[in-house]
């Protein structure tokens, strides 16, 4: 049985991942592995409900199910990732390796924050002559943040310099965040430091273009540096002099440590890597000539990514329209299928929609939408597979991939991604090796579309079924549910019209309760109306589903249906008879009910109005009425 290995990562870092999932599948590659990553996007700007919708994702894999698990450490803080995972990791007791952050009793794999922060600084104090430098860290909690800014203070105060206390902010990561504070610390700010040491390259990034909406030069005015060493940080213009931790390198030998232990290998518990300081334009120095080709790079994709960006752009208002005129869950399938059969370029030639079946169900009644977990099941709403549409179905959601092919000797890496509204489960979507649809954060608006495609389309589905229910009131009888006097109008009356237009025989029955007043002066009005109720059923049960049965009035009734769909009308008044029978014993009813029915045939070829045809059903139902009365006025 080919072997599965789960990796857990935040998709918010998308070259990061770059990097770090190409290392995996490599790995995996020479010792014929699936790789399946589970990908969530919570953020500290997200609400609680979206990131419960998020972190769900971690309840979809059964870890059972797998030979090994690694987590991209450093990604996974955002939400108490971490400690849910490592707290199902311990339990299932399967081999674990964790990529660049420490975690009780797993194993492992990481670059150290030190070394390279040290070369930077150490740099930035020999090489440039700072001496006051303002730090912009990570969440004050975050041991990686922690790390780096201790060795910022270490390598200063070997120099005889101080870190101003005051002179920091929390930038939680967050390209946006920081965006949104620096204005506010340029302007506090009675002069520049010489330089802004950032924990990341994405704040770096950040820094620099509030300093330059200030009206400052980096780095002519002041230095900037990152950590990471991005790819989007070379670039930028200035270049980003940065810190580099080998991602692939890390990733390639995070993943053999875990088939080592996948085989019975002994821990190691920490495997600490050094990083390496990378000079950029940011601190002053001269571009690298790797940099110079990748702003060569970056100049050609200054044209390109804005009109690859308007293509994906229509792409998604696709996904957003698709679902704005279905009404049943069959119109939601098609709809799709249209979508993806037509475009499937940003989604690649397999993937597969995954609807929980709660959620499906819910399209249709009032089941309870998942906050917690996902169903028994899923309704694989759209799948491809090499780049084929395959037919409709559902999957145990333990099976986790449609279709997956587990003799395969090519490795696959699938990328699951939770699609939800707000903190309700709407199920996952699912890519198989298609992990470069992460860049550039593709993915995410991607999955973000559907998912409020999947949740327009319910809504419209169940306003539908809304209506129909609603409609379908107005045309029924409160006591009998058989069809009303305006459903006698709107549904009766047509199906005999379109019976005639396909030059069908139809028949018109017309049924009466004899003595009915005697019913409800001598036992109440509430035996009458069980009386009608009765005599409905017996009527309904007794004709077929195709034709329409109507409570013309009080206890009169009225039948229109295709008379092929009956050979024999005489038996089918003896089964209403005999089912009226059996209604009265098994409620112990004090009184007897005896039906009076007429009928008349409407050949395909009549010219005969609705109104004479319906005259001559009832002439026939009162001549049988006067027989029954006369019946029982002689016994």
């Amino acid at each position: 049985m080919k072997k599965k290995i789960a990796v857990f990562t935040n998709g918010w870092n998308d070259e990061y991942l770059d990097f770090v999932l190409e290392g995996i599948k490599d790995a995996a590659s020479e010792h014929n592995m699936d790789v399946f990553v589970f990908l969530d996007y919570t953020s500290y700007d997200k609400s609680p409900e979206n990131l419960m919708g998020e972190l769900n994702i971690l309840n979809l894999p059964d870890l059972k199910d797998f030979d090994g698990v690694l987590l991209l450490g450093n990604t996974l803080y955002v939400a108490g990732e971490m400690d849910i995972l490592r707290e199902k990791i311990i339990e299932e007791m399967i081999p674990a390796v964790c990529l660049e952050a420490l975690v009780d009793d797993i194993d492992c794999i990481r670059t150290e924050n030190i070394n390279g922060m040290k070369e930077l600084v150490e740099h930035l104090v020999t090489e440039h002559g700072v001496k006051d430098i303002f730090w912009v860290g990570g969440p004050s909690d975050n041991a990686d943040s922690n790390d780096r800014y201790n060795a910022v203070i270490e390598v200063m105060e070997s120099h005889g310099l101080t870190v101003d206390p005051e002179k920091q902010v929390d930038g939680s990561w967050s390209f946006n965040i920081i965006q949104a504070l620096m204005p506010d610390i340029i302007e506090g700010l009675e002069k520049l430091p010489d330089a802004f040491v950032c924990a990341n390259d994405v704040m770096a990034m950040g820094v620099c273009l509030s300093l330059d909406r200030a009206g400052y030069k980096v780095p002519d005015d002041v230095i900037v540096t990152g950590f990471d060493n991005l790819l989007s940080g070379s670039y930028f213009s200035p270049t980003i002099a940065s810190v580099d931790r080998g991602w692939t390198a890390r990733s390639h030998q995070a993943t053999e440590h875990l088939i080592s232990l996948m085989n019975g290998a002994p821990n190691k518990r920490d495997t600490i890597y050094n990083s390496t300081f990378d000079p950029g334009e940011s601190c002053g120095c001269p571009i690298s000539a790797t940099d110079a080709e990748n702003q060569k790079e970056a100049g050609r994709r200054t044209y390109s990514l804005p009109l690859e960006r308007t293509i994906f752009d229509w792409h998604l208002i696709d996904i957003d329209v698709c679902t704005s005129q279905v009404e049943s869950i069959s119109d939601l399938h098609e709809t799709y299928g249209n979508l993806w059969t037509k475009n499937h370029s940003y989604e690649g030639n397999d993937f597969a929609l995954c609807v929980d079946h709660a959620f499906m169900k819910s399209m249709e009644n009032d089941e309870e939408l998942l906050v917690e977990g996902y169903s028994e099941k899923m309704d694989v709403v759209f799948c491809m597979i090499d780049g084929n549409a395959m037919p409709q179905g559902s999957i145990y959601t333990r099976d986790l991939v449609p279709h997956y092919n587990a003799s395969s000797e090519e490795t696959a890496m699938y990328l699951f991604i939770p699609l939800h509204n707000r903190q309700y489960c709407e199920g996952y979507f699912v890519i198989k090796n298609n992990h470069k649809v992460i860049k550039d954060f593709y993915l995410n608006s991607l999955v973000s579309h559907i998912s409020a495609s999947l949740d327009r389309g319910r809504q419209n589905i169940r306003l539908e079924n809304m209506y129909r229910k609603l409609e379908d009131v107005s045309v029924r009888d409160e006591l009998t549910g058989l069809l009303n006097r305006f459903g006698y109008e709107k549904l009766a009356i047509p199906y005999l019209e379109e019976l005639r237009k396909e030059k069908k025989k139809a028949i018109i029955l017309v049924a009466d309760i004899n003595r009915m007043k005697q019913i409800n002066d001598k036992y109440g009005h509430l035996h009458g109306d069980m009386a009608i109720k009765i005599t409905a059923n017996a009527l309904q049960k007794a004709i077929p589903k195709e034709w329409k049965a109507v409570r013309y009035g009080g206890d009169e009734y009225v039948i229109i249906g295709e008379a092929a769909l009956c050979e024999n009308i005489n038996q089918l008044k003896k089964k209403v008879f005999a089912d009226i029978e059996n209604q009265i014993a098994e409620q112990e009813l004090p009184f007897n009910i005896s039906v009076s029915i007429g009928y008349v045939y409407v050949a395909s070829d009549s010219n005969l109005s609705m109104e004479e045809c319906f005259r001559m059903a009832d002439d026939a139902m009162y001549h049988m009425k006067e027989m029954a009365h006369k019946t029982e006025d002689t016994e």
